[in-house]
């Protein structure tokens, strides 16, 4: 665990700061306001030519770059700095090892910071490291805790060669004793030495309690083509998905987590660093390694309070907003830059976050690609306050993340969740407004995908690349309660987690794939419309009971569904081409009696389940709404199944609820004894002409008689 250390002086004096900022309203302390070494002329590092003191700046200096003086750092030191300011431009020697110790490193507005860049990054040969010292905030220039660690307010480039991939699918199941990898293709960026990390890839039986990780870190001791040499004997299996009939269908994924840039705190047990990129700071940072960084904590937040003469009541001991790699109000560039983002995350890696690893805050149009969050708490990328708007979220790999618990203290977002951001999901998209696809999610303690936190209503976004939203000429307004997620594509999550996505939101879920959820492979409650549009989800057949050995199915207690439909009530749901098996139930909408007004020229609402496979215990279980006679003030809603076909698996019976390809099941329609609509099934396993609907018993036309011995897997009343 580590420390929160606060010098707190005993009067209060004044210090310099920036101009307030969005979202620094104190401004940014000028740590630097009274330096002892000032660039005096362009040139290296080291040179004493270079500096107003005529020696290379040493421990305990408070260095400032001047404006216009470009400095070239060719310094391997572990002398301890106060603080650097960058007025001109600091960019490290690329050809060479380079290390730097420093307490707070500010990039002013107009200064530039670079370790590397795309044309010229960092070589593969050399290491460039930046190390956040150790140091104590100081409570009377730093109440608000900016401070310890990296403040970008210009432009700020950091570049290390490439580890492509960046995370990769293996080809064979890892597992415990083994020493090799054989993985989908040659990892041509890797080499010996580079770390690895393994998810854990297990459905678990039991998710409610602490558990300990099967996740692994191991080294690369060689590679051949596309079989990895480890220097260690794998400890655990990292099983894939199968079929019912045990044929392997889906593999887990391995990330590299080595770079040559690194950004770390000097101790992590004590006050760690954080980066900090805001107002207008032009970013662009590819292939780092952020470690051991971020001092915001998990619980209950404990921010420093400020009267509103802007004097200090109180100062708080877990800081909001000291993540990892965070941008915050950062609107980038006026003028936006040449690959057309405002800011750019790739291929870097987070490795040790003690609250959320990468956190978009009121950011913009930006690229994260290709990043790995490694070891995060309460989640691993994250969009904070839900008006993050045209990001791109894009290939990125989040793995072991750990959750507050169920029950733990709230950390102050709101929302209907226990601990919103904060129960362990993966990636945690408080809002709609973003692209997301091709990502992985992989053993987190709660969600891997979480786009459900709670009601937002209308939020300020920009209005075009480089706006800043507190304009309100340069902003729109966007009605969350209507607007759909802009893309959720090609996205997979798995192992050792509750659920694969939850969805709060309207719009089109396109090619999800899940596997191994201990509850739910994704859970939906739409504002509006929801199109879950070829999802495929597979259970873990042994965790149904259906291991020979089990014969008392005890597996079959636990209730992992393929999609849980929070309540049948949400307006229009339509589920195309689903491909579920191995699962207590593979769609799952009970009704909780919330009666909806109709609005005007909105009709009724749906669940309409087309095409599809279903090889579940129960294929689709339906507590449908109220039947129209009597009911015309309210909303009604019809279930349809077409076109969908229903396997049987082969599993032990549970008593208390029989197998069956569609189940009404009257104890989930929430016990009321109104008239309730009947399911609408057509063209049942695939077989034209196969239409009939299905009752509840105690609702059955006098003229219906039971169908169970014609169709057994058909739970309820049936008519042609």
């Amino acid at each position: 665990m580590f420390a929160i250390l606060i010098a707190v002086p005993a009067a209060a004096q004044t210090h310099e700061h920036t101009a307030a900022t969005s979202g620094v309203p104190q401004g940014i302390p000028l740590f630097c306001a009274t330096p002892s070494v000032i660039s005096v002329a362009s040139g290296a590092w080291s040179s004493p030519t270079t500096w107003s003191t005529g020696r290379a700046p040493a421990a305990g200096d408070r260095v400032r770059i001047s404006a216009r003086h470009d400095v070239v750092y060719d310094a391997a030191s572990d002398a301890r700095l106060d603080c650097i300011e960058v007025d001109g431009h600091l960019a490290f020697r690329t050809d060479r090892d380079t290390r730097l110790k420093v307490a707070n490193l500010t990039v002013m507005d107009g200064g530039v910071f670079e370790v590397g860049t795309v044309d010229t990054p960092i070589a593969r040969n050399a290491t460039a490291e930046i190390i956040i010292a150790d140091q104590k905030i100081d409570g009377d220039i730093d109440p608000a805790q900016v401070g310890t660690g990296i403040q970008g307010l210009g432009k700020v480039r950091m570049h290390g060669a490439s580890r492509t991939p960046t995370f990769v699918r293996v080809a064979e199941e890892p597992l415990a004793g083994q020493t090799g990898l054989v993985l989908e293709s040659a990892p041509e960026g890797w080499a010996p030495g580079d770390e690895i990390v393994i998810p854990d890839t297990r459905q678990l039986l039991d998710h409610t309690t602490i558990r300990p990780t099967q996740a692994e870190r191991v080294r690369v001791a060689s590679i051949a083509g596309n079989r990895v040499t480890l220097d260690s004997l794998l400890s655990y299996n990292h099983k894939g998905a199968r079929t019912p009939d045990g044929a392997l269908e889906f593999l887990p994924h391995v990330g590299n987590i080595t770079r040559n840039v690194i950004i770390r705190s000097e101790n992590p047990a004590g006050t760690r660093g954080h980066t900090l990129f805001t107002s207008r700071a032009d970013v662009d940072m590819r292939y780092v390694a952020v470690r051991e960084m971020g001092r915001t904590v998990m619980g209950p937040l404990d921010n420093t309070v400020f009267d509103q003469a802007g004097n200090v009541v109180k100062l708080g001991e877990n800081q909001i907003g000291r993540y990892a790699i965070h941008f915050h109000h950062d609107f980038g560039p006026v003028s936006t830059p040449a690959n057309g983002y405002q800011f750019t995350l790739i291929g870097n890696v987070v490795d040790d976050a003690p609250k959320w690893g990468i956190t978009i805050h009121n950011s913009h149009y930006g690229l994260v690609r290709d990043n790995v969050v490694y070891n995060a708490a309460g989640a691993g990328i994250v969009t904070e306050d839900g008006n993050e708007a045209f990001n791109v979220f894009e290939h990125n790999f989040a793995l072991r993340v750990k959750g507050s618990g169920e029950f733990a203290p709230r950390s102050g977002y709101a929302g209907p969740a226990p601990d919103p951001g904060g129960e362990g999901n993966s990636f945690w998209f408080r809002g709609p407004a973003n692209y997301i696809r091709n990502n992985v999610a992989a053993d987190a303690d709660a969600v891997g995908f979480g786009l459900a936190a709670g009601a937002l209503g209308t939020v300020r976004i920009p209005a075009f690349k480089g706006a800043d939203p507190n304009v309100d000429t340069q902003a729109v307004m966007l009605d969350t309660t209507t607007a759909p997620v802009i893309e959720f594509a090609n996205n997979e999550a798995y192992g050792a987690m509750l659920t694969g996505a939850t969805w709060g939101w309207n719009g089109t879920v396109t090619n999800f794939r899940v596997w191994h959820p201990a509850r739910q492979g994704m859970t939906a409650t739409p504002t509006d419309r929801l199109v879950i549009d070829h999802i495929v989800v597979r259970g873990d057949i042994y965790i149904m009971g259906g291991d020979p050995k089990d014969r008392f199915g005890m597996g079959i207690w636990q209730s992992p569904s393929g999609i849980w439909l929070s309540n049948y009530a949400a307006k229009t749901v339509v589920i195309n081409d689903a491909d579920i098996q191995g699962l207590r139930t593979g769609i799952v909408s009970p009704f909780y009696p919330v009666r909806q007004l109709l609005e005007p020229g909105r009709g009724d609402g749906s669940l309409i389940i087309e095409n599809g496979y279903f090889r579940n215990y129960v294929g689709v279980a339906i507590g449908t709404g109220y039947a129209a006679e009597g009911e015309s003030p309210f909303a009604v809603k019809h279930a349809t199944v077409k076109d969908a076909v229903f396997a049987p698996l082969d599993v032990p019976r549970n008593p208390m609820n029989a197998p069956a390809a569609i189940s009404m099941n009257y104890g989930m329609s929430g016990g009321d004894v109104e008239k309730r609509d009947p399911i609408a099934v057509s063209g049942f396993n695939a077989k034209a002409g196969d239409d009939f609907s299905v009752y509840y018993s105690l609702e059955a036309p006098a003229d219906v008689a039971p169908c169970h011995d014609t169709r057994s897997d058909v739970e309820g009343w049936v008519c042609k």
